[in-house]
């Protein structure tokens, strides 16, 4: 039995524990808000349910009906809790008001406080350990449950609120305190039921889609990185990525797919990689360094020039930064973009001015022993 699925067995055998408790105490009394509250924990074993089986479900590996997983059933489970939240504390407003209309409100008594308050107490238990295990096993309908039971801790204060109120004779209090309290825990449930929509939606986690450009702009042969959507919920993510190569760098295709794939996996949420490759429509400009313009050698970064081919007879641009002691890679990436280079010739180059290469977009060959040789 996965941790998740633990935690809400036991986040339903509490609530139907204090359901019990609180309802036989709200009856005895006569508080209107009280009873409310043990209806409301009445319907969260119902959410605990829904919770439970939706992480079984979304737990079942990817089959031939459904090749992206059962994902989003927790995400149907967690819409389940949302509207369970806002429908649960429509009732207690509905029954707050028509206790205040009714001028009807409940006897004081010290152990329906007391009840009041070890609800809150163990409410506020069952949330913290219910938001920190769905961090920890990364599952949204489990945060949602925590976000709910924490809505709980505020309707049980609601009515221990009420009864002090009561106590020194203020009887429509019980009915007040309960109305604000509802209006905070609606737009709790609001913000749970977006969260799953999200999901059921495809929203792209843009944050997430924005590391992993970051990560891939680095891959050689790559031109450029066209689409990023990153889907799915915390642990479970589906990720396509379409990108372009260069017409020359098409050998490397297989390579780059491989190196996308590694480097996607190393989150632990990526579960699928969808790669889409098209071929860019760009005219290669190479760059080749060279020591002087008569010479038929390929240089380095240390070369005082760099020869630049696009349309037959070469055109020689001045290398700067070819004595810089710090961040000659950068600078020299900087000054090659500006020239419209997009494939870099040269004998040898260091791991990571080739990285500051590809991510101006410009492919690196190496191993260049002649210019002649390599056109």
């Amino acid at each position: 039995m996965s941790e998740a699925i633990r935690v809400a067995k036991v986040s339903a055998l509490f609530n139907f524990t204090f359901s019990a408790i609180k309802g036989v105490a709200g009856v005895a009394v006569g508080s209107v808000a009280l009873i409310a509250d043990a209806l409301h924990s009445l319907v969260d074993v119902l959410g605990s349910i829904f919770v439970w089986f939706g992480l079984k479900i979304a737990e079942r590996p990817a089959d031939v009906e459904h090749p992206y997983g059962y994902y989003k059933a927790e995400s149907l489970a967690e819409l389940g809790v949302g509207l369970i939240i806002i429908f649960s504390t429509v009732l207690i407003i509905k029954e707050a008001v028509e206790a205040l209309i009714s001028q009807n409100y409940p006897s004081f008594e010290y152990y329906a406080a007391v009840v009041a308050a070890t609800s809150a107490a163990g409410n506020e238990v069952l949330a913290r350990y219910k938001i920190a295990a769905g961090r920890r096993t990364k599952s949204s309908a489990l945060i949602a449950e925590g976000k709910h039971s924490r809505a709980d801790v505020f309707g049980s204060l609601a009515v221990l609120i009420g009864f002090i109120f009561i106590k020194f004779g203020y009887w429509w209090a019980d009915s007040i305190v309960a109305i604000l309290i509802s209006f905070l825990i609606i737009q709790m449930g609001i913000g749970v039921v977006k969260s799953s929509i999200d999901v059921l939606m495809d929203r792209v986690d843009e944050d997430f889609a924005s590391r992993v450009r970051e990560i891939l702009e680095g891959i050689n042969g790559i031109a450029s990185i066209d689409l990023v959507a990153a889907r799915g919920t915390w642990r479970n993510k589906i990720v396509e990525v379409h990108y372009s190569v260069f017409p020359w760098a098409t050998e490397l295709i297989d390579t780059i797919q491989e190196d996308i794939e590694k480097r996607l996996r190393a989150f632990p949420e990526v579960s699928k990689v969808v790669p889409v490759v098209r071929i860019a429509r760009k005219k290669p400009v190479v760059a080749i360094p060279v020591v002087d313009k008569d010479s038929d050698e390929c240089g380095d970064l240390n070369s005082p020039y760099f020869a630049i081919f696009s349309n037959g007879e070469p055109r020689f641009v001045e290398n700067p930064y070819s004595r810089a002691e710090r961040r000659k890679g950068p600078l020299i990436a900087e000054l090659l973009a500006k020239e419209g280079v997009n494939v870099l010739v040269i004998r040898r180059i260091g791991e990571m001015a080739a990285v500051h290469m590809r991510a101006k977009g410009i492919a690196v060959f190496t191993g260049c022993n002649r210019i002649s040789d390599a056109l």
